[in-house]
């Protein structure tokens, strides 16, 4: 039996960037020949395609396989699944053969996460203080005093080159 891809989640608060970071990722990964999967932790229920969803936002950036998990159903490829989701680390076999998979939400799982900030204004903290999983963050502003890698957030090759590392993937 084949091992289970890599996951690789990508945390933050609301509208920190998460989405866009995990799109210009796949982008970045499938060029260098890699077969990227995502999942999609939403607090919020499924709603219609409209070509803006943040599955579908994975799927036409390059990921060979989506899946969006909602409180009380679950999508995978864009078809809403009869039965309930898997936990996070069985998803592997549904998602079918892959090189990694980029986890979007599930802050609290038990994977490497790079976190995700904004200078936006907002009332919260950064999550690494106090998660050990979080091994790296990606910003946009410095972020001082911190010994995990910082990454501008538009630094998508050096994240990606991160991510290949994390993962013990190499480049193609």
């Amino acid at each position: 039996m084949a091992s289970a891809p890599p996951l690789i989640g990508i945390v933050g608060w609301k509208n920190s960037g998460k989405t866009t970071l995990i799109e210009r990722l796949v982008v970045a990964l499938t060029r260098h020949g890699l077969k990227v999967a995502t999942v999609k932790h939403t607090h919020h229920e499924l709603r219609a395609h409209d070509g803006s969803t943040d599955g579908e936002r994975h799927a036409r950036a390059g990921a060979i396989q989506t899946a969006v998990i909602a409180p009380s159903q679950w999508e995978l490829a864009g078809e809403v699944q009869a039965m309930p989701p898997p936990p996070l680390e069985e998803l592997a076999q549904p998602l079918g053969p892959t090189d990694l998979v980029l986890v979007e939400g599930y802050k609290s799982a038990a994977i490497a996460k790079i976190e995700v900030r904004r200078r936006a204004p907002t009332t919260r903290e950064g999550l690494a203080p106090g998660d050990e999983r979080i091994i790296a963050i990606a910003a946009d502003h410095v972020i001082e005093g911190n010994a995990l890698p910082v990454f501008a957030l538009d630094d998508i090759e050096g994240i990606a080159a991160f991510v290949l590392k994390a993962a013990g993937l190499q480049r193609t």
